[in-house]
């Protein structure tokens, strides 16, 4: 619920990711083909693998490295910053011992309303030199938020596709060099589906999730046609995600574990840095008479909900004053970044100027907002990810106390409400303090700048805890 890609996972990690472009420059010019990805019906759902490339360890640890080095040599302003990332990503990517395959995933899920839609992910799969069959755990990272359709996970695979694109798949593929089989799921109107995206709808984004998992699982077993994983699943399961990442990630824990816990068992779960309380924290985000760093979240919100409940209500005419009525909508087609639709709200970057995200509003929609019985907060209150239930497997959650954009208090509500209901022995919240600021963007957010050391924080503990 955050700027662009939630600022981290694009304009955040500008630097950085140039680091990486040569590593996966060669990637997608033809490091390897596993060449066994062809479409078939599985036994559980149809499931299709295309065909993958491959990098090996040993050319990722060097180009990151050298590439780092060579940034520091020229004596950057931001050469502090550039050390926390050798330190935060470079111990992810040290600690690998496998090499990995990328490979795009469709499957079939459901939308909101039952009907049956085909969405597609990203999956990275970790495969030995020595052509060995390993056993390990799935991992599943839900992104941050993007309305922008070419920057899902799974396009990361196009031909010509920019890797600056897709840090968050730099860090899940440094994430699945030790040892996991890490599946990224585009969300519904991502990817290669073009309806509307479900923001922030628990039940849809947890259901797709679920589904993904379903066919991750079975293309780990070799149910997938003709398609050789180059690893098998151990059982164990993990979740992870930063901002709506998180979101999704604690939403789809809670599915798992309430629905489907004949057949899944969660190991552990890493919600970072989420919108959990959106009934109370970010409805008051929402209302507060201050400027935002990242205001297109909220029509973001709207034109989800609208397109879900079919609520005259949510309508845009409802919701939002003219022009943006009219001038929103149509932006959150997949066709748009979240900066181009905070512009179109009024924003500027160059120079700087923010607005208060309530100005598109009605009056009639904001007394529909402050009123605790109304539709709207009836509709935040019913995903709100905390309610109605207790983890029964470890939860960490990370959170910055100084987070501009996704108030600590959200995982503060979402810690108390567990605490209360019996969970506290098995769930935590850390306060992540420190920041890397890479960013180039002219509106910088301690949220963006917050994300790398979390990340690495909950692979961390992942990897040394379980």
């Amino acid at each position: 619920m955050t700027a662009n890609k939630e600022e981290f996972v694009k304009r955040n990690v500008m630097q950085t990711a140039v680091l990486l472009v040569l590593v996966f420059s060669l990637l997608l010019a033809g490091c390897g083909s596993s060449g066994n990805g062809t479409p078939v019906v599985v036994s559980s759902q149809p499931v299709t693998v295309a065909p993958g490339v491959t990098l090996t360890t040993a050319a990722f640890n060097s180009s990151v490295v050298s590439q780092v080095s060579a940034v520091l040599a020229t004596n950057p302003a931001n050469a502090s910053d550039l050390m926390k990332f050798l330190t935060y990503f470079g111990d992810i990517v040290t600690h690998g011992t496998y090499d990995i395959e990328l490979h795009r995933m469709q499957y079939l899920s459901k939308r909101a309303d039952g009907t049956t839609v085909t969405l597609s992910g990203l999956v990275i799969l970790p495969r030995t030199a020595a052509g060995t069959v390993p056993a390990v755990p799935i991992l599943m990272y839900q992104h941050a938020t993007e309305p922008y359709r070419p920057n899902s996970p799974s396009q990361f695979l196009v031909p010509g596709r920019n890797p600056l694109d897709y840090p968050e798949v730099v860090f899940a593929a440094a994430m699945a060099t030790t040892g996991y089989a890490v599946a990224m799921p585009d969300y519904e109107g991502m990817g290669d589906n073009t309806d509307v995206q479900p923001f922030v709808h628990a039940a849809s984004l947890a259901g797709q999730v679920v589904d993904m998992l379903r066919a991750t699982r079975d293309a780990l077993a070799g149910k997938v046609g003709f398609f050789s994983s180059p690893c098998t699943w151990n059982g164990k399961l993990f979740l992870m995600g930063y901002s709506e990442g998180a979101f999704v990630t604690l939403a789809t824990t809670r599915e798992l574990q309430l629905n489907h816990a004949g057949e899944f068992t969660v190991t552990a779960a890493a919600p970072l840095s989420g919108p959990h309380d959106l009934s109370g924290t970010m409805r008051s985000v929402i209302l507060a008479n201050t400027t935002f760093k990242a205001p297109y979240f909220l029509p973001f919100v709207l034109t989800s909900y609208y397109s879900v409940y079919h609520d005259p209500k949510l309508s845009p005419t409802y919701t939002m004053i003219a022009p943006y009525q009219t001038t929103l909508p149509p932006l959150f087609n997949g066709n748009f970044t979240g900066e181009t639709i905070s512009m179109a709200m009024g924003m500027r970057f160059n120079p700087v100027q923010l607005i208060v995200p309530k100005s598109i509003l009605t009056q009639q929609f904001i007394a529909d907002l402050q009123s605790t019985t109304s539709a709207i907060s009836g509709y935040l209150q019913e995903n709100d990810t905390y309610r109605g239930w207790a983890p029964a497997m470890p939860v960490r959650m990370l959170h910055n106390p100084a987070d501009d954009l996704v108030p600590y208090a959200n995982s503060q509500v979402a810690f108390n409400a567990f605490s209360s209901a019996g969970a506290k022995q098995r769930v935590s919240l850390v306060q992540s303090t420190d920041t890397v600021n890479l960013s180039s963007s002219t509106v910088p957010t301690v949220h963006a700048a917050a994300a790398l050391p979390e990340l690495h924080d909950a692979w961390n503990w992942i990897f040394t805890s379980f």
